[in-house]
């Protein structure tokens, strides 16, 4: 795939100097599997001068719901990297202790090959510095690193069709679950009218689908896109800060075609480029990455970033300085970097079996934690389960585990309920305490109080990927962040998930 054209504003000095080129800047487009000539339009204008902080994200912009996603497989279901060698086994951390009916375990712990997306500071630097070497061959210049500024909110062209409209959430959540929640894109309400790239506010990203490429940013007079071109995705940025302002996309739904996975591949790419990742790596060696110049020839499935050495880099580059050039890139600029991480885990059996067991953990790393749940699905709907005839209402009850910001463990008590005839309800945890770095979480009351001690979420049942789930609502008076969780057992013996807030990373687990 192919991205750059006039209508980015890379805004450093390589701009003006035509030398120094940002691996953050701009870029989109795509190929057929095939593969295409690159269009090479003219250098893009320079971005404005410095302006003040940007204002908060838009009023009306949320997280998204079920932003780690949900995935099936056979009769188990997963948040997060919750499947075989994403996460470890109980027998894999060295500290066990019980918490209530749940077993709890803690240690250190990564996947041997790395399919946990764990990567060393050398993976990490190889495969930032093979940006410059494609870049090289597409452009010349030097690549430098930037700041990628406030946080960004996404927002829809109303005109997207549906399947369109959820090409771009599951690329959201694919882009999200790498990040730190500061960084995360938020999802905003639909745009009506069309800005030019250089008047969308700085804090947000468009995303238009066109029919064809009429209505795509003009280029210079006398070129035109290369047929190829499936997108294209830009970034305005502030030239002198090296930072990274508002961005937008262009997908051309007739040359995409109507493969959902190609169309989610597209997106992401795109999304990718007008967050401020402008470059592209190099194909001979990271042919699987999102961001490779040409869609790939067998295109089965877009490659989970949470997953993969790309979706370290990403946590990466947020700790890279601004200016920073890719040629120059070593391991000392990743700052402290690990390897493996620290892991909090708990599980206990709905059925009696191994086959029957719920877990829920998570994973710290580098400055990110990592909640999943994992456990057998139900064999009906809620309302469905024999065992809720004649309730009026369900509750859950179990543990929360999971990370501050700063790596500090936390546990706390959870407790799910649902209203059966409105499947409304809340999500509450409470007795929240931290330990410090890498201590297993004691016995209640021996850490230290957690904020105020409690949080707490309006949720509904909704389905996702064709499981019935509990996500936030967002009601008045909830706490920040969210709630993600699905029902576990053959009849809804157990309910876990994960709660994203700003300062807290964690899974929860609980039995009814």
């Amino acid at each position: 795939m192919r991205h750059t054209h006039k209508a980015c504003r890379r805004g450093i000095a390589g701009a003006i100097l035509a030398a120094i080129l940002l691996l953050s800047a701009c870029g989109g487009g795509g190929a057929p599997p095939s593969g295409g000539n690159d269009v090479r339009p003219k250098p893009p204008v320079p971005a404005p001068a410095p302006t003040p902080p940007s204002p908060p994200p838009h009023p009306l912009a949320k997280p998204l719901l079920a932003e780690v996603g949900v995935s099936q497989f056979g009769r188990q279901v997963g948040i997060g990297p919750a499947f075989s060698n994403e996460r470890p086994d109980i027998s894999d951390l060295e500290t066990r202790s019980r918490r209530g009916a749940f077993a709890i375990g803690s240690g250190r712990w990564r996947d041997q090959f790395g399919r946990d997306g764990s990567a060393t500071a050398a993976e990490v630097v190889r495969f930032l510095r093979s940006f410059q070497t494609q870049h090289h061959r597409e452009e010349g210049g030097d690549l430098v690193f930037v700041d990628f500024g406030v946080q960004k909110t996404l927002r829809i062209d109303a005109s997207a069709r549906a399947s369109e409209r959820m090409a771009t959430i599951t690329a959201l959540r694919n882009i999200n679950t790498s990040l730190p929640w500061r960084h995360r894109i938020l999802l905003g309400p639909d745009i009506s009218d069309r800005l030019a790239p250089e008047d969308i506010p700085e804090d947000e990203i468009h995303v238009h689908f066109t029919d064809g490429r009429a209505t795509w940013p003009d280029l210079e007079e006398g070129e035109d896109y290369e047929p190829n071109i499936l997108g294209i995705g830009g970034s305005n940025l502030d030239r002198e800060a090296y930072r990274v302002l508002g961005g937008y996309t262009y997908i051309d739904r007739q040359a995409v075609g109507r493969d959902a996975t190609r169309m989610e591949f597209v997106v992401a790419h795109e999304i990718l480029h007008a967050w401020g990742m402008g470059a592209h790596a190099d194909p001979d060696t990271y042919p699987d990455v999102l961001l490779v110049p040409a869609l790939p020839r067998n295109l089965n499935e877009v490659p989970r970033l949470w997953l993969t050495v790309e979706g370290e880099a990403l946590l990466a580059e947020i700790k890279i300085g601004p200016g920073t050039r890719v040629s120059d890139l070593t391991v000392a600029d990743l700052g402290p970097w690990e390897e493996d991480g620290f892991q909090l885990l708990g599980q206990t059996s709905l059925g009696g079996t191994d086959a029957d067991a719920m877990q829920f953990g998570t994973g710290y790393r580098n400055g990110l934690g990592r909640p999943w749940a994992w456990g057998p699905v139900p064999a009906t709907r809620l309302r469905d389960n024999p065992a809720m005839s004649g309730r009026s209402a369900a509750t859950w009850i179990g543990s929360l585990l999971g990370f501050t910001g700063a790596g500090r463990p936390v546990a706390g008590d959870a407790e799910i309920g649902i209203d059966l005839s409105s499947l409304q309800g809340r999500a509450d945890f409470r007795e929240l305490e931290s330990w410090a770095q890498e201590m297993h979480p004691g016995a209640p009351g021996s850490g230290l109080r957690w904020g105020d001690g409690d949080l707490g979420y309006t949720i509904g049942v909704a389905t996702d990927a064709g499981t019935e789930v509990f996500v936030s609502t967002f009601a008045a008076g909830d706490d920040p962040g969210m709630v993600t969780g699905v029902f576990m057992g053959a009849r809804h013996e157990g309910a876990a998930g994960v709660l994203e807030h700003p300062d807290l990373s964690a899974a929860f687990g609980a039995a009814r």
